[in-house]
């Protein structure tokens, strides 16, 4: 891959994307062509504890659910560091990595469950506080095309297996023989992502290189 992948982790205090405050965002910058770490970063969010305001900014309010499944209290959170300035140390982060500092050179973004949760939030924060692409409407941080949910590439590998009965992170790493240390601390779950990403993307590279994909229905080999 000629472009560097980001792999990115949210901990929020709701489960709504269009809504919930960021409580941590952590993430790893992973060479796209040899797949080794190549940085990382970690940081909490300050958020809004008081239930009212939250919901008088148009923010959803602080779950105890949520903070039960980060470790989090309320006290730590009203001592983090403001939303914008984590954003834009994060942007600084993630700007290291564009190799021409154009937007089709920017990190690919790489997560569990991205496209159905962590991307919306990215494209809250870009419209927020930059960079936006205003024609678009879209987040210019990350590639424009380019993303590698996990969520979605562990399911092809393994939507032929019966035995599979769940596909959160948790039961991977059971699965995996991962450790569930620290799980739900955004930086381990960046760490776990990454290392389930480069495992799956050595095997997609050995299998490619294998794979005769040119011409493959040109003897009518086709299935429906």
């Amino acid at each position: 891959m000629n472009k560097d992948i980001i792999v990115f982790d949210f901990e929020t205090g709701g489960r709504d994307p269009h809504t919930c405050q960021i409580t941590q965002l952590a993430a790893i910058a992973i060479d796209g062509r040899t797949l080794k770490a190549k940085g990382t970063f970690d940081s909490e969010v300050w958020a809004e504890t008081d239930d009212e305001k939250a919901i008088k900014k148009g923010l959803g309010p602080i779950e105890e659910g949520a903070l039960k499944v980060t470790g989090k209290t309320r006290e730590q959170i009203a001592k983090a560091p403001k939303p914008k300035a984590v954003w834009k140390k994060f942007c600084a982060f993630v700007d290291k990595y564009n190799w021409k500092g154009t937007s089709f050179f920017a990190p690919v973004p790489a997560g569990y469950n991205i496209l159905g949760y962590d991307m919306i939030i990215i494209d809250r924060l870009c419209k927020e506080y930059g960079p936006w692409d205003e024609q678009r409407q879209k987040q210019k941080l990350f590639h424009q095309i380019n993303k590698i949910d996990m969520m979605d590439n562990y399911y092809m590998w393994t939507e032929g297996d019966p035995s599979i009965k769940a596909r959160s992170m948790d039961s991977i790493r059971e699965r995996m023989g991962m450790s569930s240390e620290n799980a739900h601390d955004a930086l381990q779950d960046v760490k776990d992502t990454a290392n389930l990403m480069i495992k799956f993307m050595k095997t997609h590279r050995a299998v490619y290189r294998n794979l005769k994909l040119e011409k493959a229905f040109a003897n009518g080999n086709t299935y429906v």
